[in-house]
C-alpha cells in the first residue's frame, strides 16, 4: 500500500517543519500551514522530486535505497546498520539518538510511524522506530552505493562448495509444488501454521527434525525459514478460511528470470526476524527478533562492497574484521552496545582507556556471539541459494568468493542473462531421459526452471543429485497433473521434446490409459453431499423436490442450484463446532450434528467406540494409530479444536507419554521427620552425631529415616527432650489446590 506524507504532516512540529521544507525551496520563515503546502506541491511535481534526489548526499540517497528495498518501510536500527555497513556516512557524534536517523528526519526524508508524533524518535538504544518514507521520493531512487570493503583476497585453500543454480531452483520448486499439493497450509487462530501441517511439508521435503543438509551444510530448521521468506518475498497469501496458499503458480514463478527468483527470495531472509541461522545459546535478548535482520541487511551491503573480481576468494576472518570495523561498535544480536559514559573519568587520559577496555570487551563479546552467527548465515541461506561458493579447510570454513548469482544479485546492473542460468535456457531444449521403466533422469546443467517445474507437478522425485535429478512418472502423478489443467497431447509432447531420445512405445501406451482412466472419475472439489438414515428417506427427500443425483443408496449429490435447509448442512471449510467433550480418564463424547460426516470417522482412527456417541481413548488404541504413520498432533489438533471444555491437562499428558514422550517421575515408601525451624533442620543435617539416622533430605524441612534407624532415632530424640509427633500437618489437595 503506498505511503505519502501528507496525512502525518500537520502533526509534525512547526520547528521541525521549518527544516524540512528546506529541501523544497522553503525557508524558516514560512507559517506552518505554508510550510506543508511548500512540501506537499513538492512531491506532487516529478521534476521537483527528481532534482531534490539529485541533491541529496550520497548516504542520504542510500538510506532512502534501503527504504525502498525494504518495501517502503524499514525499523530505525536497521536504517542505521545498513547505512554504517555501506561504509558511505558523515562523522557521527555517538550519542543515545540515532543522530544519522535523526538528520534524514530533519531533512524531510523520512518519518515515523505508529507513535503519537511522525517527527518523534525512540531514544533508547535498544529500541527502534518504524520508518518510511513517501513513495514519491523513491521513484527515482536506485540501487545502495558502497564504499569499497577494505579486505585483502588470499589464495583458497581447503575444499570448494557451489551451487548449480538449476540445483536451487529444483529445491525451489520442490518446495512451492509440495505447499501446492497439500493444497495450502492451515493456520492457528494465532496466525502461525498448525504443528501437524510443518510436519507433513517435513515429511514432503523429506527433512529431518533437526534441518536439511545441503552437500555437509546444516540448515537449521527449513519448513520455518522458507514459510517466512515466501511471506516476506510475498509468494504467499492468506485466505479467509485460515489457509496459506501461493500467491502464484510455481509454474509462473519458474517463469521469471533467475536473478529476479533469487532477489525475492533474499528480500524475503532480510525481512524476516524469527528464525536463526545457527543456535546460539547466550544471547537471551534478541530483540524481538530484529538484531538478525539487522544482521542480515549488514552483510548483503558489506558483500555489495566486495571487489567485483570473479575470482577473488576472501576470509571469513577477514571479512568478519571488516564487517566489525564498520558496524561493531554498534551492532550486536541482543543488546547494541553502548559506548562509554565517561561519569567516572576525571582525564582525557582515563577517557583513552575506558573506550579502549570497552573496544577490547566488544570485541571479544562479538566474536563469540556475531561470528559464529555470521558463519551460519554463509552455510545457510547465502550459500542456498548460490550467492556464495564457501571452501572449507579442516572442517571449518575458511573463505569464499561471490558466485556468478551473487555478483549479479548484489550488482543487479550487471545482470545479464548467462547460458548457466535456467531461466535463460529454452523451456523445450532436450535436457533428460524417460526410460521404458518410466523412471527419468533430469540433466540439470542443461534443464530450466520450466521443466523442472513441470516435472514437480507430473512425476515423483525420487532423488537427487549433484548433475542429476531422478523422477518417476506413476498414475497418481499424472493424475495430479491432469487435474492441474494439463491435457495429455500437451504432456506427451513437452516429455518428448524435453528427452534426449523417442519416448517407448510402452511409456505413450501407458499414459493414454492412465489419462483414459481418469476420464472415467470425476473428482469434485466442492461437492455437496446429504446423507440419509436411509434409501427411503432419500427417495421421500427427492420426491419433494430435492434436486441431485444418488450416490451408495443413502447419500445425494446435490446439484447446484439445489436449497437445503441451514440445519441440515455443514461448510468443512469453515471450522467445525466444539461439540466434543473429554474426561480426565480418555471418555469421548460427541453432541452430534446429522450433517457431520467426518467426526466419528476421524475419532474411529484413535479410540474404541464404547456406545452411540461415544468413544474411550486407551493406550492401545492410540498405539494402534501411530503404528501405520499417524502422529499425536493430528489428534491433538482433532482434540483442542473441538473440545469444550478444553482437553483435560491430565488426559494430554497420557496421550503423550503413549505416543513416546518421558516424564521420569519417583516413588518409595520412606519415613519422614519434619522440621520445621530452619535452624533444627540444619543442626540435624551436619551433627556427626545425628548424621547416621538419615537417609538423605529435602530443603528446607524434610528428613527421611532408614528404616532400621527409626527405633535408635526415636531414644535420640527423646533424649534430647523434643516432643514427636506422630503425624504430618498435610494438606490435603483440593482444598489449596492451586
Amino acid at each position: 500500500m503506498p505511503r505519502y506524507f501528507d496525512e502525518d504532516l500537520p502533526r509534525v512540529g512547526a520547528d521541525k517543519l521549518k527544516k524540512m521544507n528546506a529541501l523544497w525551496g522553503g525557508n524558516n520563515k514560512m507559517r506552518k500551514d505554508d510550510g506543508i503546502a511548500c512540501i506537499s506541491n513538492g512531491l506532487k511535481d516529478h521534476q521537483k522530486v527528481r532534482a531534490a534526489v539529485a541533491n541529496l548526499k550520497p548516504w542520504e540517497r542510500n538510506a532512502l535505497a534501503l527504504i525502498k528495498r525494504m518495501g517502503g518501510t524499514i525499523p530505525s536500527h536497521t536504517l542505521k546498520i545498513g547505512i554504517l555497513a555501506s561504509g558511505l556516512h558523515p562523522p557521527r557524534s555517538y550519542g543515545y539518538r540515532d543522530d544519522l536517523i535523526e538528520h534524514l528526519l530533519h531533512r524531510g526524508l523520512l518519518l515515523v510511524t505508529g507513535s503519537y508524533s511522525p517527527d518523534y524518535l525512540e531514544s533508547y538504544s535498544y529500541r527502534s522506530s518504524l520508518l518510511y518514507s513517501d513513495e514519491r521520493l523513491l521513484v527515482p531512487i536506485g540501487q545502495p552505493e558502497c564504499l569499497p570493503l577494505e579486505i585483502r583476497p588470499i589464495q583458497p585453500s581447503g575444499e570448494a562448495h557451489f551451487r548449480r543454480p538449476s540445483a536451487i531452483a529444483l529445491d525451489v520448486m520442490g518446495i512451492l509444488h509440495a505447499i501446492e499439493n497439500m493444497g495450502g497450509l492451515r493456520l492457528t487462530q494465532n496466525g502461525t501454521v498448525r504443528v501437524s501441517d510443518e510436519a507433513k511439508l517435513r515429511k514432503a521435503m523429506r527433512w529431518d527434525e533437526k534441518g536439511m543438509e545441503i552437500e555437509g551444510f546444516l540448515f537449521p530448521n527449513p519448513v520455518h525459514a522458507w514459510l517466512s521468506a515466501f511471506g516476506y518475498s510475498d509468494l504467499l497469501q492468506k485466505t479467509e478460511g485460515g489457509l496459506l496458499v501461493l500467491k502464484e503458480s510455481p509454474e509462473h514463478f519458474a517463469s521469471r528470470p533467475f536473478s529476479e527468483q533469487i532477489r525475492l527470495l533474499l528480500e524475503g531472509f532480510l525481512r524476516m526476524d524469527t528464525w536463526w541461522e545457527a543456535s546460539i545459546k547466550n544471547s537471551y535478548f534478541d530483540n524481538d527478533g530484529k538484531g538478525r535482520s539487522q544482521g542480515r541487511m549488514a552483510i548483503t551491503m558489506a558483500l555489495t562492497a566486495l571487489p567485483l573480481n570473479p575470482e577473488s576468494v576472501y576470509s571469513i576472518r577477514d571479512f568478519d574484521k571488516a564487517l566489525y570495523q564498520r558496524i561493531g561498535e554498534d551492532f550486536a544480536l541482543d543488546y547494541p552496545p553502548n559506548r562509554p559514559s565517561y561519569y567516572r573519568s576525571t582525564d582525557a587520559a582515563r577517557q583513552k582507556q575506558e573506550l579502549l577496555q570497552w573496544q577490547e570487551t566488544t570485541r571479544s563479546d562479538w566474536l563469540k556471539q556475531e561470528f559464529p552467527w555470521l558463519v551460519g548465515a554463509f552455510t545457510t541461506w547465502l550459500y542456498f541459494m548460490g550467492l556464495v561458493e564457501l571452501f572449507v579447510d579442516n572442517g571449518q570454513l575458511a573463505g569464499f568468493r561471490l558466485t556468478d548469482t551473487g555478483r549479479v544479485t548484489f550488482h543487479p546492473e550487471l545482470a545479464t542473462v548467462t547460458p548457466e542460468e535456467p531461466s535463460a535456457q529454452t523451456e523445450n531444449q532436450p535436457a533428460w531421459v524417460v526410460q521404458p521403466n518410466f523412471d527419468i533422469i533430469a540433466y540439470l546443467e542443461r534443464v530450466s526452471a520450466p521443466q523442472l517445474a513441470f516435472l514437480e507437478r507430473h512425476a515423483e522425485r525420487t532423488a537427487s543429485h549433484k548433475h542429476t535429478a531422478h523422477y518417476r512418472l506413476t498414475r497418481e502423478s499424472v493424475y495430479r497433473g491432469l487435474e492441474s489443467g494439463t491435457k495429455l497431447e500437451e504432456l506427451v509432447h513437452i516429455l518428448q521434446t524435453g528427452s534426449q531420445a523417442e519416448l517407448a512405445q510402452n511409456v505413450l501406451v501407458e499414459l493414454r490409459e492412465w489419462a483414459g482412466l481418469r476420464e472415467r472419475i470425476l473428482l469434485r472439489r466442492e461437492a455437496r453431499l446429504l446423507e440419509f438414515a436411509s434409501p427411503h428417506a432419500l427417495q421421500t427427500s427427492l420426491e419433494q423436490g430435492l434436486k441431485g443425483s444418488i450416490v451408495a443408496g443413502r447419500f445425494l449429490l446435490l446439484e447446484p442450484d439445489a436449497k437445503v435447509p441451514e440445519a441440515t448442512s455443514i461448510d468443512y471449510a469453515k471450522p467445525l463446532p466444539k461439540n466434543l467433550t473429554a474426561t480426565e480418564t480418555g471418555l469421548i463424547g460427541w453432541k452430534r450434528i446429522p450433517s457431520d460426516l467426518v467426526t466419528a470417522a476421524q475419532l474411529d482412527q484413535w479410540a474404541e467406540v464404547t456406545a452411540d456417541d461415544s468413544w474411550q481413548i486407551t493406550r492401545t488404541s492410540v498405539t494402534k494409530a501411530l503404528k501405520p504413520g499417524k502422529k499425536l498432533t493430528e489428534l491433538l489438533d482433532l482434540l483442542n479444536n473441538r473440545l469444550k471444555p478444553s482437553l483435560p491437562p491430565l488426559l494430554d499428558l497420557a496421550l503423550r507419554s503413549w505416543a513416546g514422550a518421558s516424564y521420569p517421575i519417583e516413588l518409595e515408601s520412606v519415613i519422614v521427620l519434619r522440621c520445621r525451624p530452619e535452624k533444627v533442620f540444619q543442626v540435624l543435617i551436619s551433627s556427626p552425631l545425628m548424621i547416621s539416622y538419615w537417609k538423605g533430605y529435602i530443603y528446607p524441612d524434610l528428613l527421611f529415616v532408614e528404616r532400621e534407624q527409626l527405633e535408635p532415632l526415636r531414644e535420640r530424640l527423646q533424649w534430647l527432650g523434643w516432643q514427636i509427633s506422630e503425624r504430618l500437618n498435610i494438606i490435603p489437595i483440593g482444598k489449596h489446590s492451586p
